[in-house]
C-alpha cells in the first residue's frame, strides 16, 4: 500500500489546485485532520521501540536539539545576511517564524509511509514539541525583533494535541490489543493517507489566483522553498550520518517539514496575504519529496 499512498498524497496537492472549492471546502477540518493523523501515528508506533528511545534518549535529545536549536540559528542567520528582510519583510517573516516552529504532527505518519522509524520519529517529534514553546519565541524575538506567539497559548494547543491522541491511543491499545492494531496495518495507514490527502488539498486553498496574479513570483517562491527543504533535509543526513540513513532522513523529515498550518492557526489575520501563498506553497516539498525520496534510500539502505 505504501506506494500507492505516496502517489496519492503527491496528486493530492495537485487536484486542490485543480478544483478551488474542494479546497476551500475541506479548509475548517484542517485541525480535525491534524488530529487524526497523530493519533494513528501513535497507534502505528511500536511501543517497546517508543520505550527503548525514551529511557535511552540521548539520540532523541540530540535531534531534538538539532530540530529546535542548531536548524534555526543557522538558517535564521543565512535568512538574516542574504537581505530578504528588506526586499520581502512579509516572506522573510514566514520563513523566520517556519524554522521556528514545530515539525509537521503528521511527521510519524509520513515515517511510517516510507518504511522508515516511525517510534523514533514521535519521540524525536514529542522531544520538540516540548522545546517549541521556549525555542519559538527566542528565535522569533532574536530575527524578529518581537514575539508573535504567546508560548502558554502555544504549549496549551500541543499539550492538547498530544495528550488527547496519546489517551486515546492508549485506550484503544488497552482494549483491543497491540496484536490486533498490528493486523490493522494497512487500514491504519490509509486513514493516514485519508487525512494527509485532505490537509493537502485544503492547503491549496487560495493557489491558483495568487499564481495567474504574478506567475513568475510564483514559480520563484516554489524553487526557493523546494531549494530550502532539500537544504534541511540533506544537511540534517549529513550530520547524523553516524547514526544510520534511516535516522538520518526521520531528523531530516523534521527538520525540513514544519508545522507552518500551526503558526497560520496562532497569528490568523494578523499575518500578511504573503505568507498564507508562501504557506501553500511549502505544502509541495512535504507531499513531494517523499515520493523521491523513498527510492533512494531503499535502494542505498539495501547495498549497505
Amino acid at each position: 500500500m505504501a506506494r500507492p499512498a505516496r502517489r496519492a498524497l503527491a496528486a493530492s496537492v495537485f487536484l486542490g489546485l485543480a478544483v478551488p472549492p474542494l479546497a476551500a471546502y475541506v479548509k475548517p477540518y484542517l485541525g480535525e485532520t491534524v488530529f487524526v493523523l497523530l493519533l494513528f501515528s501513535y497507534l502505528r508506533t511500536d511501543p517497546a521501540a517508543f520505550r527503548r528511545y525514551l529511557t535511552a534518549p540521548s539520540l532523541t535529545i540530540a535531534a531534538a536539539l538539532w530540530v529546535m536549536v542548531a536548524v534555526p540559528l543557522l538558517f535564521g542567520t543565512a535568512y538574516a545576511l542574504s537581505g530578504i528582510r528588506e526586499a520581502w519583510p512579509a516572506l522573510y517573516t514566514i520563513m523566520i517564524l517556519q524554522i521556528a516552529i514545530t515539525p509537521i504532527t503528521s511527521s510519524a505518519a509520513f515515517a511510517a509511509l516510507m518504511g522508515l522509524d516511525v517510534a523514533f520519529s514521535l519521540a524525536a517529534l514529542i522531544v520538540s514539541n516540548a522545546l517549541s514553546p521556549i525555542t519559538t519565541v527566542t528565535f522569533s524575538y532574536l530575527f524578529l525583533g518581537s514575539s508573535l506567539f504567546s508560548p502558554v497559548e502555544l504549549g496549551v494547543k500541543l499539550f492538547f494535541f498530544f495528550a488527547g491522541a496519546g489517551a486515546i491511543a492508549y485506550a484503544i491499545r488497552r482494549i483491543a490489543g497491540q496484536q490486533w492494531i498490528e493486523r490493522q496495518k494497512e487500514p491504519i495507514d490509509g486513514i493516514n493517507v485519508i487525512a494527509v490527502f485532505i490537509f493537502a488539498i485544503a492547503a491549496m486553498d487560495g493557489v491558483p489566483r495568487h499564481v495567474m496574479a504574478d506567475p513568475l513570483f510564483a514559480i520563484e517562491l516554489f524553487m526557493l522553498i523546494i531549494i530550502v527543504s532539500c537544504a534541511l533535509i540533506g544537511l540534517s543526513v549529513l550530520v547524523f550520518w553516524r547514526t544510520g540513513l534511516d535516522r538520518g532522513l526521520v531528523i531530516g523529515l523534521l527538520a525540513g517539514f514544519r508545522n507552518i498550518g500551526l503558526v497560520m492557526a496562532a497569528l490568523g489575520s494578523t499575518l500578511p496575504d504573503l505568507a498564507w501563498f508562501y504557506f501553500a506553497m511549502a505544502q509541495f516539498p512535504i507531499y513531494l519529496l517523499p515520493v523521491l525520496l523513498k527510492p533512494l534510500a531503499s535502494r542505498f539502505m539495501e547495498k549497505h
